[in-house]
């Protein structure tokens, strides 16, 4: 049993795969550093190179990005 009723201040914010695809093709097109988009944006820096680091590293996950990433590139040419 905890003896302390600590509880977080802020609530940890979820993003969608759309979103995330969203931010990392910002990044990737995008001649601003990942501080300047992070600040832009209203998402932790932190937040953004783990996406980043997962969209290199892990292939279900840049799987699931790129199908959003092929969404938004087809919607840029209409």
């Amino acid at each position: 049993m905890r003896k302390l009723s600590l509880t977080r201040r802020g609530r940890r914010r979820v993003y969608s795969d759309a979103r995330i695809a969203q931010v990392l093709l910002f990044l990737d097109r995008s001649d601003k550093g990942m501080n300047r988009i992070a600040e832009e944006l209203d998402i932790p820096r932190g937040t953004i190179a783990q996406w980043k680091q997962r969209y290199l590293d892990e292939e279900e996950f840049a799987e699931r990005i790129d199908k959003f990433i092929d969404l938004e590139e087809e919607g840029d040419e209409d």
